[in-house]
């Protein structure tokens, strides 16, 4: 398995007891070659410290905007003074910075919408997701489990346009970029495809920690996964072009390595 980077999206810093100064900073800039190196020497001379942060500059685009979390505490001037010089490099287009904090926790002053692939996305935590599903498989059973599978399905069916649109692929590529994609999203940590053939609407492939199944590790006697197998049917499905019926041959909710999915044949 590739190795795991494990990285805060720059939305919020938690403080710690010791008094610290931390700002977010929004900058558009110049997508050219050596434009973060100017920015970043004018950060470093002032001793300022960054702590993470996002740089997005589309291939062709004449713009590109980073947003980062910067420590303060030990900077040999102030903010003011830093962003200052920064608003003055020919390379920068607008500055933005400050800070709003509640309790120990600090939060940017404007608003980052995040997207992949133009595409908004939201954030979930793990958590929440794991009480949704708790909900579904200990209280409500079938009926809710058989509506968040349909709900996967026609949302997986439905995106195949747009994916297919956006990459120029189809066939058994279009699926591989599908499991890239929610290894991306952080559904899965890793992938196999065992087998795969299109025209006998046949495929086995294992997925790791899945996002439906993680929650419940080792707990449960029967496969977990609803949702995520509701999108990759919908999804195969329109890729095959026949309804495809994922089943969950093996799951980590009930304390297998992996979670593995057969296709079936459906009413098409």
């Amino acid at each position: 398995m590739a190795r795991e980077y494990r990285i805060n999206q720059p939305l919020m810093e938690i403080l710690s007891e010791e008094p610290r100064k931390v700002v977010f900073v929004a900058l558009r800039l110049l997508n050219i070659p050596s434009t973060l190196r100017q920015v970043v020497e004018v950060l470093s001379r002032n001793n300022v410290n960054i702590l993470g942060g996002l740089h997005y500059g589309p291939a062709g685009s004449k713009e590109s905007i980073w947003i980062f979390a910067a420590d303060f505490t030990e900077a040999v001037v102030n903010p003011d003074r830093v962003f200052d010089e920064i608003r003055k490099l020919k390379v920068v287009l607008s500055v933005e910075y400050g800070a709003k904090q509640i309790g120990r926790i600090v939060f940017p002053p404007f608003h980052i919408s995040l997207n992949i692939l133009d595409r908004g996305i939201i954030i979930q935590r793990k958590s929440w997701l794991r009480e949704i599903n708790r909900v579904i498989i200990e209280e409500l059973g079938a009926g809710a489990e058989a509506l968040v599978y349909h709900v996967g399905f026609r949302a997986g069916y439905r995106v195949v346009d747009y994916w297919q649109k956006a990459s120029g692929l189809s066939g058994s590529d279009l699926i591989i970029l599908a499991f890239e994609a929610v290894k991306v999203f952080n559904w899965i940590s890793d992938y196999k495809i065992i087998r795969l053939d299109i025209d006998k609407y046949d495929m086995v492939f294992r997925v790791w920690d899945l996002m439906d199944c993680a929650p419940f590790r080792g707990q449960l006697n029967r496969p977990a996964s609803h949702y995520f197998r509701g999108i990759m049917s919908g999804y195969i499905s329109k890729v095959f072009g026949r309804e495809i019926v994922l089943e969950e041959k093996k799951c980590i909710a009930v304390g297998d390595l992996y979670c593995e999915f057969v296709s079936t044949t459906g009413r098409g």
